[in-house]
């Protein structure tokens, strides 16, 4: 391709940019952590849901849930003697959808 047909692309990209793609992508790096963002990504859910989910040990869910919300991903609210976690970062939902679609087969 002669490279007056390749579109310029404008660098745009900061460095505080890099570090919030850098930080969701962290968060979503582990199957565990991936598959509760997706189900989080349906509706919000209490422990004991994506305990039953994804069949692992309430103390792992709860690590992964807490590394979720100091990642800034997740928040929760108390319902009761229940807490609901649900998606607090809305980007990631858009990168949980697009990943969804490009490896969809």
């Amino acid at each position: 391709m002669p490279r007056s047909a390749v579109p310029e692309v404008e660098n745009t990209i900061t460095d505080e940019l890099v570090e919030e793609v850098a930080m969701v992508l962290k968060a979503l790096s582990t199957p565990l952590r991936l598959r509760m963002v997706c189900e989080l990504c349906i509706q919000p859910r209490t422990v004991s849901e994506l305990i039953q989910i994804t069949a692992v040990r309430q103390t792992l869910v709860s690590q992964q849930l807490a590394t979720l919300r100091e990642l800034g991903i997740i928040d929760k609210r108390r319902d009761g003697t229940k807490m609901i976690y649900r998606i607090a970062d809305e980007n990631a939902i858009k990168i949980v959808n697009s990943l969804c679609e490009i490896y969809k087969k």
